[in-house]
């Protein structure tokens, strides 16, 4: 029986078995050095397996035998694309959409270049072109609305999420796109209907994990919980929960409840009142309980009862020791004292320093760095700022925050990013300023500059991508006006 070495290859190839498939490979080319159809495979194996330079010899000799090939065009776009060479990536992508416009994906990977490197309008151009190819393409209807989502055209954006999502009504990543557009536009009872979907999200660990817990108990929708045990599970970040969990205070408010409070990890469980709430971990068995949800699944319960924006709750436990070693610390210092955090665990939440630099340059406070590791360059800056002041042993504890929540009490201002920081400094009551990007969380809704959770926060917004400047001027010109 003869064996069809070339069906074999193709075979392992499309399993990944991708040695044993380019062993095959090879053996076929040894006999017959230009065949084609090996070679269409062979080159986009090797760049899989990140032999690029051997994979470009191939590529190169396959255009040599067939320079119109679309599929070999887009592969060999796919093989600069995958090594971000992407001036190379669009040239070839664009050679293959022109000899067969039927393969959409050329300019949906294109609109997937221009939208990584921020060139929404080529990005919409580009997916356009991928949907008009093929109108059931619902991975370029998002896209396409995540561009205009980028430019602050937030009713395109709505529009054409929900027109993905009626091509394609299973994927979550879509729906909780969708659902974040509708917040924004503060559309709470569909926008929190739809936030739902991220549970079956597959590629965010905190619900690839609630998966796996495989609870039994019925998920609370708002039923009367006298005499109940409802299980809270957290999740995102640590500002979320310092924002949301007022809403266990409100449960606690209206029901005799018991509240077994599901965290990531114990290390933030200093924060909460234990003898309102049963903290456990991953590490804990869960107990047994009548319902259970998610932290912010909570926000469309109340907003169904509307008590979304419930009164801020100062949860956080008073720490004498620290207190009492940061009164040391910080009473030599006399006059305004302003804390600021200018980095988060989004790049695009940053704050470039140089623009507390420049506040520090204008006016006669004492700015007080409230965040861990600075970087090289910012010590730098600090060192020859006499009014910049840095604590590099700032919360080493393995409670985290014990330190900034002592300094924020002490502060008469505190301006920061979007990140932990500004909720720590909100929830404790202080006048805080948060700086945000062009497009910011879908929670500081849009346009306005003050916000609905927090009576003290005042909110500073960009105009432009990736520039700060208006925003910056706004804070200086409030800061005349505030304090001097």
């Amino acid at each position: 029986m003869k064996v069809d070495y070339f069906k074999s290859a193709l075979l392992h190839h499309s399993k990944g078995n991708w040695n044993k498939a380019r062993e095959i490979y090879e053996h076929i080319l040894k006999t017959n050095p230009n065949n084609y159809s090996v070679l269409q495979n062979y080159g986009p194996l090797l760049s899989q397996l990140k032999e690029f330079a051997l994979a470009k010899n191939v590529f190169e000799k396959s255009l040599k035998l067939n320079p119109k090939d679309p599929l070999l065009l887009y592969n060999y776009a796919k093989f600069y694309h995958d090594q971000k060479i992407f001036d190379k990536a669009i040239k070839f992508y664009k050679d293959s959409f022109e000899i067969e416009p039927k393969n959409n994906f050329s300019m949906y990977n294109i609109g997937n270049i221009h939208l990584i490197n921020k060139k929404f309008d080529l990005a919409i151009k580009a997916f356009k072109s991928s949907i008009k190819s093929n109108p059931k393409n619902f991975l370029a209807f998002n896209n396409l609305a995540n561009s205009y989502k980028n430019i602050g055209n937030f009713d395109e954006a709505k529009k054409y999420y929900s027109e993905s999502i009626k091509i394609n009504n299973k994927n979550p990543d879509v729906h909780v796109n969708y659902a974040t557009q509708l917040l924004m536009l503060e559309n709470f009872e569909e926008g929190f209907k739809e936030y739902e979907w991220r549970k079956k999200s597959k590629t965010f660990l905190d619900y690839i994990n609630y998966q796996k817990l495989n609870l039994k108990s019925k998920v609370w929708q708002g039923e009367n919980l006298e005499n109940k045990k409802l299980l809270v599970i957290t999740e995102q970040g640590i500002g979320d929960l310092i924002q949301f969990v007022r809403y266990l205070y409100k449960i606690k408010e209206s029901y005799n409840v018991e509240i077994i409070l599901y965290l990531k990890n114990k290390k933030f469980s200093h924060f909460l009142e234990t003898e309102k709430f049963k903290i456990i971990s991953e590490e804990d068995k869960i107990p047994d309980h009548d319902f259970h949800n998610h932290l912010l699944s909570l926000l469309g319960i109340f907003n169904k009862k509307n008590q979304l924006f419930y009164k801020t709750v100062n949860f956080f436990k008073n720490n004498k020791n620290i207190e009492i070693k940061w009164t040391n610390k910080l009473e030599k210092y006399k006059g305004l004292k302003i804390g600021i955090n200018a980095y988060t665990s989004l790049q695009k939440k940053n704050i470039p320093f140089s623009y507390f630099v420049k506040l520090s340059s204008i006016y006669k406070a004492n700015f007080f760095l409230i965040q861990k590791k600075p970087s090289d360059n910012d010590l730098k800056e600090i060192s020859v700022r006499k009014n910049i002041i840095c604590f590099p042993d700032i919360d080493e504890s393995e409670k985290p925050f014990l330190d900034s929540i002592e300094i924020i009490k002490q502060m008469d201002l505190v301006i920061t990013a979007d990140t932990s920081t500004a909720h720590l400094s909100a929830t404790l009551g202080k006048k805080t300023w948060i700086i945000l990007p062009f497009l910011s969380d879908w929670r500081w809704f849009l346009k306005k500059s003050e916000s609905n959770w927090y009576k003290n926060v005042k909110l500073f917004r960009s105009e432009e991508i990736d520039n700060l400047d208006t925003a910056f001027k706004s804070v200086e010109k409030d800061l005349k006006k505030a304090f001097f």
